[in-house]
């Protein structure tokens, strides 16, 4: 494994400075909606065509305004359009840190459950030997201990 023995040591400070960055974009994008599963369900979505398809109208719509009725908003169009992409943008950033979160998570977790097994196993070499609070620890983890697949049925 490439990243054994990561180690980055983030202390309650910067966990506090980093906890409060996310908040601060989530305040900051005060706009954003929650949608229902039926709404999800019943938007029209192009899905990789979107955003060609969006930007080619807003382009045909100014080369042809004399198509659009004059209740239509062109300004409002462009915008959402502009919006879109904005929001397009940052999805993508924003999935890129979060696969790498993910992926640094896992590495450490990796690490952390090597040197819990480790502890764990010096705890059962010293309760063998009378080690005071060793058999406690033992008999503490034991019960959370990640198990062993289980054992295949034989079928006769």
């Amino acid at each position: 494994m490439p990243y054994a023995n990561l180690s980055i040591g983030i202390d309650d400070n910067l966990r506090q400075t980093l906890l409060n960055f996310l908040s601060d974009m989530e305040l900051n994008m005060s706009f954003l909606v929650q949608l229902t599963p039926v709404e999800k369900k019943k938007y029209l979505r192009l899905g990789t065509k979107s955003s060609a398809f969006l930007s080619r109208a807003v382009e045909l719509a100014k080369q042809n305004p004399h198509i659009l009725p004059t209740y239509f908003n062109q300004t409002e169009f462009e915008k959402d359009v502009r919006d879109f992409e904005t929001m397009s943008d940052l999805l993508v950033q924003i999935n890129k840190l979060q696969q790498a979160i993910k992926d640094t998570t896992i590495a450490f977790e990796q690490e952390s459950i090597r040197s819990a097994l480790d502890f764990y196993k010096h705890c059962q070499s010293a309760a063998i030997q009378n080690v005071l609070g060793a058999q406690e620890a033992v008999k503490e983890l034991s019960v959370i201990m990640p198990k062993k697949g289980k054992a295949k049925k034989r079928r006769l």
